[in-house]
């Protein structure tokens, strides 16, 4: 084993995980981590020692060096050479050959919607081999916008929150131009209204708001993009401090109507609900965000087959009583990290949200800033800091009721 390749092993770990290895907390977050997707567990202290959060004279094990190493797709540390180094990659592969085999993939099959058993491990390759080949990005998410499982799979259904303000958003254009409808410029004005609240940038919001009001808009569109509809003017009316009332209003109607369609068997997925409870709970509406993954998940339970609840993540982020307010995430010390939905696609995003609600500590703080900065989402360090003059104003009242 090359021992000049364990930083770049250490840097491909935190990438799986989704954010940076600064605690003894997080290690133990990695240990479970490691095991769901691995099924083969290593020690904490392991993690501790090999991230240099404790002093040791001792390395790794190879066999917890190959644990690590296929924890992010390697079966082997050697084989991150060849990402890194760039070390007879070329003499191997030629990455146009496997660019084009991965295009005509999409090209070829046709999937029927809801089949995502096939087509999620298939967009998370796609995914892993784009982040290790930046390059190819462009070429490939302008070929694959030209098929329709492309459409429907990597662009509409795995929304790819980690690069939403990065290569993914950049590559909608693609997609509304090889899909030119009123209902993908719905998707993707929506899309765009989301990205510019998480990165605070107003003016480009309400040029894409705007945009998305003169747009054609009916019932008959896909419940994912009626979701996301919703979900964009609940940001806009935050962003404004408006009332979302009517926004409400609207999303039951819509509710309705997909319920009716899920009774004749179309509509088979909560995407509708979970895009709404989203972002009502990242506006602090969280009774309204309880309500829409009640409905949710009462769509999901009245069928057969249905696969892991995706509002699993978002019950764990929002408080057990009625107040109005995000609870403090409390990450758990050991087992049972929250699932999340698409994780491969929302690791970063997932871990801004549970840091925003609980970025007590200077390292957890540190974190949170850190992945800001690499995806652009400053509002998660406005969500920090209400979250922290909430707790603050608590605190102070608290000590007032004492004396």
């Amino acid at each position: 084993m090359k021992r000049d390749l364990l930083p770049a092993l250490r840097k491909e770990l935190e990438n799986s995980f989704g954010r940076k290895i600064l605690s003894s907390r997080d290690c133990l977050q990695m240990v479970d981590d490691i095991y769901q997707k691995t099924g083969t567990t290593v020690n904490a202290n392991t993690l501790r020692r090999f991230f240099g959060l404790v002093k040791t004279n001792y390395s790794a094990s190879p066999s917890t060096i190959t644990i690590l190493s296929k924890y992010c797709g390697f079966n082997s540390i050697d084989e991150i050479e060849t990402i890194t180094h760039g070390t007879s990659v070329e003499d191997a592969i030629n990455k146009e050959d496997v660019l084009h085999f991965l295009v005509s993939i999409y090209k070829s099959v046709n999937v029927p919607e809801g089949q995502h058993a096939f087509m999620d491990p298939l967009v998370q390759q796609t995914v892993t081999f784009l982040e290790r080949n930046p390059a190819l990005i462009e070429k490939f998410q302008r070929e694959v916008a030209k098929t329709a499982t492309g459409q429907h799979y990597y662009y509409e259904t795995n929304v790819n929150m980690d690069r939403l303000n990065d290569y993914y958003g950049q590559g909608l254009r693609h997609y509304l131009r090889a899909k030119n409808t009123d209902e993908a410029q719905v998707f993707v004005l929506s899309l765009q209204v989301f990205r510019y609240w998480l990165t605070g940038e107003q003016s480009k919001l309400d040029l894409k708001l705007a945009a998305l009001q003169s747009s054609a808009i009916s019932h008959n569109y896909s419940p994912r993009i009626l979701g996301r509809l919703i979900a964009a003017r609940i940001f806009a009316a935050d962003s404004h401090q408006e009332p979302i009332d009517k926004v409400l209003v609207e999303a039951s109607r819509y509710h309705v109507s997909n319920t009716a369609a899920r009774s004749v068997g179309h509509g088979q997925n909560a995407d509708f609900e979970l895009a709404i409870a989203e972002a009502l709970i990242l506006t602090g509406q969280v009774d309204e965000g309880k309500e829409y993954i009640r409905r949710g998940k009462a769509a999901l339970n009245a069928r057969n087959g249905v696969p892991a609840n995706p509002f699993t993540f978002w019950e764990q982020v929002i408080p057990a009583g009625k107040e109005q307010s995000l609870k403090k995430f409390e990450i758990p010390k050991k087992s049972q990290l929250p699932p999340s939905y698409n994780y491969y696609l929302h690791k970063r995003y997932h871990n801004l949200v549970m840091l925003a609600l609980n970025s007590s500590s200077q390292k957890q703080h540190e974190q949170l800033e850190s992945l800001v900065r690499e995806t652009g989402y400053i509002r998660f360090l406005r969500l920090a800091a209400i979250k922290k003059k909430r707790v603050a104003s608590k605190d102070t009242s608290e000590q007032k009721r004492t004396i």
